[in-house]
């Protein structure tokens, strides 16, 4: 079991993948870009799971720091849709995104994809327009995501599930008429989205997928007062298969100078 000191929880995970072509312990040789393994002169295709499994490993397993996160692995478990709220530094982003990895890497499942969500709302100050496709678009938007990607399982893996479209963006304004299928869902910085933006991603779920929703209501950048996730928590409280965690500032796991910064905010 390794443990990234850094890190919000505990993973283990195996060695990190360099190239497109790799050959493993048995000899086998992996090209994944054509998701193939040969074995002498037979060439099998891989699933984006098996892909998955031989990038980071088999042993991929989170572990919460504290009771709270644990509450949260096991509503993620045991839920279709799952709300994570609370401050910054507690870990709800970090499991969020590490569950989801382990998630897809598990081959008692039959989740094959990753999507990441986020409004595109900036936080003050204004990034500009932006060239390029719809991903480089949103790209500064998942970045955060992206980092704590890089730190569970590498970067160079994170890129590479990227290119093979294993991991992929969504946009609000996209996701209208389409139903989501065999995947994660993570949604971040949920406290940026409108009530319509919320009610139209809880109604994108489809069959075999997982949504883990999170957000700090305390920070929202929307000049609305108007707040997505707390509204789509009190509309879906009473629904079976949602599962909702509430963090605070004891559940604080990083520096702990980001607890007393908070309450200072707070009590102002």
């Amino acid at each position: 079991m390794a443990r990234n000191k850094n890190s919000n929880s505990k993973v283990s995970s195996s060695s990190k993948n360099k190239s497109k072509k790799k050959q493993n312990s048995n000899q086998n040789t992996i090209d994944f870009e054509k998701k193939t393994i040969t074995n002498g002169d037979k060439t099998i295709p891989l699933n984006n799971k098996q892909i998955a499994d031989l990038l980071y490993g088999k042993k991929f397993k989170l572990r919460g720091k504290n009771k709270k996160q644990k509450d949260l692995i096991k509503e993620i478990d045991q839920n279709q849709i799952t709300f994570a709220v609370g401050p910054a530094g507690v870990g709800k982003s970090y499991v969020s995104v590490a569950k989801a990895l382990e998630l897809l890497a598990n081959p008692d499942n039959n989740y094959q994809k990753i999507y990441i969500i986020t409004p595109a709302v900036e936080a003050d100050s204004s990034i500009g327009y932006l060239k390029g496709s719809l991903e480089d678009k949103l790209d500064p938007y998942l970045f955060s995501t992206y980092y704590l990607m890089d730190k569970i399982i590498g970067k160079n893996n994170r890129k590479q599930m990227q290119e093979m479209r294993i991991i992929e963006p969504l946009a609000y304004g996209f996701i209208r008429g389409i139903s989501i299928d065999n995947s994660i869902v993570i949604a971040e910085e949920s406290q940026n989205t409108g009530p319509s933006q919320m009610k139209t991603l809880l109604t994108r779920i489809g069959f075999n997928t997982k949504f883990i929703i999170s957000g700090d209501l305390e920070q929202t950048d929307r000049k609305s007062n108007v707040n997505g996730l707390s509204d789509g928590i009190e509309r879906t409280k009473n629904v079976d298969d949602i599962g909702f965690v509430e963090f605070t500032l004891k559940d604080v796991v990083r520096n702990p100078l980001i607890s007393k910064i908070l309450k200072n905010y707070s009590d102002k």
